[in-house]
């Protein structure tokens, strides 16, 4: 039987040739193949919960929160200060800067250093999807690396209760979002928003600006970023030609070698467990991620040692100490391939937030 291995990178590339076998090139097949059973095309449009309908009001007023750091404990940080555009709506970096940080990406500095690597919010929406989902009773989840959260509006709280984070130190995880709720409802523009997002599911009459409709309006926010349409989607799709001969032979050596063990599905991860070593304290092991638009979400690895997809993809040459050899013939095609998942991703960033506190926190040095 073969040994499911757990993730050894914490970012993006991660595992993507787990299970995959062979010290010579696996093959040159330029065959186009009925890929089905391992592949679907991601849905072209957001899936949104029965119990988290979409409105633009309500999709407009989380992406304000997202990017305001009133959710703060110290009105410093926000969820764009480590999930920003820029940087494939992650930070860029091996391990993130949270409550104390200053700056943005890579130039951020700070004491408070998270033990796990941020991921990206795009395609949180499809998070858990797979070939065989009907998608018209599809609801997405769970989330965080070891899959504590069921829900994306369960997630989209967490940082905000998280010392390290977003909280800081001078709240405790109990009070904050008494405080945050105190400073919205502090906020005539806030309270206009909220009333206009939650009327349709709230009564008036009723304290509409609470913990609940703020996990609402930040996944929706959340779910709005997708990536679909990517050149992947399109050969899926029947575009045959969207795809050259290197990224078929890619896409087979991704599937003959293995890799669809773990990386299968519209989101290609099946946000499953892996288990083995443990590779940090706070964790026993993480969840296989998407490897939806990876080149925006260097580094790679777990201590971002690999600041490329080829030198990411190359250190699994040869290793069968963890069950996982390619040959280096393989390495070109299956680079090539993984670059045909990229798509355009929404990246707006909000001119002002009510608040009136800088956009994003302190990202600005």
């Amino acid at each position: 039987m073969k040994k499911i291995y757990k993730l050894l990178t914490v970012g993006s590339v991660l595992s993507i040739l787990v299970g995959c076998g062979g010290d010579e090139g696996l093959n040159d097949d330029t065959s186009i193949r009925d890929y089905s059973g391992f592949f679907t095309a991601l849905p072209e449009q957001a899936i949104y919960p029965e119990n988290n309908p979409y409105s633009k009001e309500k999709s407009d007023l989380g992406e304000l929160l997202f990017w305001d750091p009133i959710l703060s404990g110290n009105q410093n940080v926000s969820c764009a200060s480590c999930h920003h555009p820029k940087f494939g709506w992650a930070d860029g970096r091996a391990f993130s800067i949270g409550s104390d940080g200053i700056g943005l990406g890579p130039d951020r500095h700070g004491d408070e250093v998270t033990p796990i690597h941020s991921p990206t919010v795009m395609n949180v929406a499809f998070t858990g999807i797979s070939v065989d989902t009907n998608t018209d009773n599809f609801t997405s989840g769970p989330y965080f690396w070891d899959l504590r959260a069921d829900t994306l509006e369960e997630q989209a709280i967490g940082p905000i209760k998280n010392k390290i984070e977003m909280l800081g130190y001078n709240f405790h995880e109990d009070e904050i979002m008494t405080e945050v709720i105190n400073r919205l409802s502090a906020n005539d523009e806030y309270v206009d928003l909220f009333e206009q997002a939650f009327a349709n599911e709230e009564s008036i009459n009723k304290e509409v600006i609470n913990e609940k409709n703020i996990a609402k309006a930040l996944a929706t926010f959340q779910r709005k970023i997708t990536t679909s349409n990517s050149r992947f989607d399109k050969f899926l799709n029947g575009q045959t030609d969207a795809f050259s001969e290197t990224e078929i032979i890619g896409l087979n050596t991704f599937i003959d070698g293995g890799c669809v063990t773990c990386h299968s599905g519209p989101m290609l991860a099946d946000n499953l467990i892996r288990e083995d070593e443990k590779i940090i304290d706070s964790l026993d092991a993480v969840r296989t991620p998407s490897l939806r638009n990876i080149t925006k979400t260097a580094p790679y690895m777990q201590d971002g040692s690999r600041d490329t997809l080829a030198r990411a993809i190359s250190i699994y040459e040869d290793r069968d100490d963890i069950g996982v050899s390619v040959g280096e013939d393989d390495f070109t095609g299956l680079e090539i391939f993984l670059r045909t998942l990229d798509a355009s991703v929404y990246s707006h960033i909000p001119a002002r937030v009510p608040s009136g506190l800088p956009v994003g926190g302190d990202i600005n040095q």
